[in-house]
């Protein structure tokens, strides 16, 4: 760990980041902030064991910890186990990030000074994130994104932390809810930018002037969307209002510009129906 991250960073930090069949695209990600942490928790929902991967990391680049699920058992207990093990370690605070995600050193510093600043301002906030992209909100939110978040984890635990019946999709929103139910708060910085990849995110014209922005998400993630939205619609009504607009929008970027529409469809009207049976977890 540089000097200059060790003035920057007071606040001992853990990390977790979740893997999925992860290449060294991936290595290099965690490279770009795994030296601002104490520990990082890499938990591997791969069928493979790949902690070869991490191999010149270990040696240089600070205490990474390795856990392979060799089956893929969700981003929300992936993300839990990390937690929990952090909360083991004694930590308050963790880092998560998604596989695709990575800092400029620079613009990581910018992040945890700020981070350091702003939760003795204001003790409420339970959820720092960086700025990301153009659709993400400045300044304090309802909800964000789980990559680069710094959680508190006090709070994490008072919330039951992520809902692994969920399995992937709404992981986050969720999460977001259940801590301003809890009378926490969410900030993001407008001073400090991460790199994430949004799927495959494309925006095609479509009723000009106007766009449409469509994700292009395959068909097992078109169900979990669906089923999950409409879950906590129904949980957070106070916080959910735009999620039928959301879901239009998911159903004319199928029709009118994804491939494999009626296999999209399908899966879409079984997240619903799964949704109505209250059959939740990893699909069958």
């Amino acid at each position: 760990m540089s000097d200059e991250q060790n003035i920057v960073n007071s606040t001992p930090l853990a990390g977790v980041v979740v893997w999925y069949n992860p290449t060294e695209k991936e290595v290099d990600n965690i490279r770009s902030y795994v030296g601002f942490l104490k520990n990082l928790y890499v938990i591997d929902n791969s069928a493979n064991d790949n902690s070869a991967l991490l191999s010149s990391l270990n040696q240089n680049d600070g205490h990474i910890q390795y856990i392979p699920n060799l089956d893929n058992l969700g981003i929300a207990t992936a993300l839990n186990k990390g937690c929990k093990r952090a909360i083991e370690q004694g930590y308050d605070w963790i880092l998560t990030m998604d596989q695709d995600s990575s800092f400029d050193p620079v613009e990581m510093s910018k992040f945890i000074a700020s981070f350091e600043s702003k939760k003795i301002e204001d003790p409420s906030i339970a959820l720092f994130t960086p700025w990301t992209n153009e659709f993400h909100p400045i300044g304090y939110a309802t909800r964000v994104i789980t990559s680069g978040n710094l959680l508190n984890l006090t709070a994490y635990q008072q919330i039951d932390g992520f809902d692994d019946k969920l399995f992937i999709d709404e992981v986050d929103h969720d999460l977001c809810y259940k801590l301003t139910q809890f009378n926490y708060k969410i900030y993001t910085f407008d001073n400090a930018r991460m790199q994430h990849k949004i799927g495959d995110a494309k925006s095609h014209a479509f009723l000009f002037p106007r766009r449409l922005l469509v994700m292009h998400h395959g068909a097992v993630r078109k169900y979990y969307i669906i089923r999950n939205r409409f879950l906590l619609r129904e949980r957070f009504p106070d916080f959910t209002r735009d999620y039928a607009k959301f879901n239009i929008m998911l159903l004319l970027g199928v029709i009118f510009f994804e491939k494999q529409k009626w296999l999209k469809l399908r899966y879409m009207f079984k997240g619903y129906c799964d949704y109505k049976r209250n059959r939740l977890g990893r699909m069958r």
